[in-house]
């Protein structure tokens, strides 16, 4: 096999890595757009035999459902198949919806955990990982007696953390590795656990009677943590649209918070057709014509528990979500607090496409919410990677998702330094 990573060597989010099997055959893992902030619209990355020209693929793999993963999909050839796991193709259809406004058809196959694919003399076995997006997948791939571990983005402080490590025990030594190494430019850094996020969010709660959470919908390890932390300082619990949506998407019994008498949607004024607005018929005429029937009118015609928003509550919400905000404290206000658990170069004003993040927090600042930083990594620490090398063995191993694959040579063995569009003979 060969093994080529076309963007990702030196650079974190909108990583394509392409195998190459002895007989030729080819495929993708991920095809993602760059990181920016939750608003921003895919940008184009044009490939030889993937968006255009002759087609060379036999197929993508998604890892799993953030954008800068499975972003750029919409350009792929139409004839090439995508595969994706089942519930995290859920989660990009309602994810999508939302960001872009319109339906994804191309052809999308959907595997389950630990079910072989072959693509002739290529078998790709997909495994959970632990990760800070639900259900996320980890390849192995063989092909003529070797085996190469491509890890996607993976950590092991949520709460699949054991799964993943009894799966890369399962997987046994592997003769590449393919490693993510985000924080490995903080060797010192020990992540904190989901667990422990929410013990810090209980007494966060503990000392305000409202408070706002911005993260992500497909980040169902903080979702889990929070809606815990809130049921167990008796905060009622209001989720924002985009991620109800999700919760009925995935109907896991583990999630089914949509059935709790002390949780409640909040649809925001520019989605409900109950407001007839300029605004509201401006935001859908950029969504598909069934958006409304099929996503927010469910939970339009459920009577909101006004209740909910007088007294102690937590509150899950989106950068579009600051007028929403500022017409209930108008109404009803008693210790405002707003928690920022997502990466922060989402606000970092040095990046691009960054101004609706930092729009949002500068109008919470100007209504005099003070805002308080509660996050963890959906990426491995150190410690991580070294369990992992420890468990797989690798006899070579390569890293992307990280702004210096150098870093990883100093503490893992058997690392080799390469760039973008260089190959690794396996």
């Amino acid at each position: 096999m060969k093994v080529r990573i076309i963007k990702g060597t030196n650079q974190i989010g909108g990583c394509i890595t392409e195998i190459t099997s002895d007989k030729g055959t080819k495929i993708i893992i991920d095809f993602g757009e760059e990181l920016t902030d939750e608003s921003n619209s895919c940008i184009d990355y044009p490939l030889d035999g993937l968006t255009y020209g002759k087609t060379k693929y036999k197929g993508v793999f998604i890892t799993h459902s953030h954008g800068d993963h499975i972003g750029l999909i919409p350009n792929i050839k139409k004839n090439i198949p995508i595969y994706i796991e089942e519930i995290s193709a859920k989660i990009f259809e309602v994810s999508n919806a939302f960001c872009s406004g319109k339906s994804f058809h191309g052809k999308l196959k959907k595997f389950k955990f630990e079910e072989k694919i072959t693509i002739d003399d290529l078998v790709i076995t997909p495994y959970r990982t632990d990760h800070s997006a639900y259900n996320s997948t980890m390849f192995l791939i063989e092909n003529n007696g070797k085996r190469v571990l491509h890890l996607g983005d993976y950590r092991s402080t949520g709460y699949s953390g054991k799964t993943f490590y009894d799966n890369l025990k399962k997987i046994g030594s592997v003769d590449l590795l393919i490693t993510e190494g985000t924080n490995v430019t903080n060797p010192n850094k020990e992540s904190s656990t989901e667990v422990e996020l929410k013990e810090k969010a209980k007494n966060i709660f503990k000392n305000y009677k409202q408070i706002f959470i911005l993260q992500a919908s497909t980040n169902l390890d903080r979702l889990r943590s929070f809606r815990e932390a809130a049921l167990e300082t008796g905060k009622k619990f209001i989720l924002d649209i985009s991620t109800a949506n999700i919760l009925k998407a995935i109907d896991d019994p583990n999630y089914q918070y949509l059935n709790d008498e002390d949780v409640t949607t909040w649809v925001p004024n520019a989605y409900s057709k109950n407001n007839k607005s300029k605004r509201v018929d401006s935001f859908y005429s950029h969504k598909d014509s069934d958006f409304y029937q099929k996503y927010i009118e469910p939970f339009d015609n459920i009577k909101f528990k006004k209740e909910h928003v007088h007294g102690e509550y937590v509150m899950l919400v989106k950068t579009s979500m600051a007028k929403d905000i500022e017409c209930n404290l108008k109404n009803y206000r008693d210790n405002a607090h707003l928690i920022y658990s997502m990466w922060l170069g989402y606000k970092d004003k040095t990046r691009p496409n960054t101004e609706k993040t930092r729009e949002f927090l500068d109008h919470m600042k100007n209504l005099n919410i003070d805002e308080e930083y509660l996050h963890t990594s959906g990426h491995a620490d150190l410690k991580t990677i070294q369990d992992v090398f420890e468990i797989v063995k690798p006899k070579k191993a390569i890293g992307i998702h990280t702004k210096d694959n150098t870093k990883l040579a100093e503490y893992c063995a058997n690392y080799v330094i390469i760039n973008d569009n260089e190959e690794i003979e396996v």
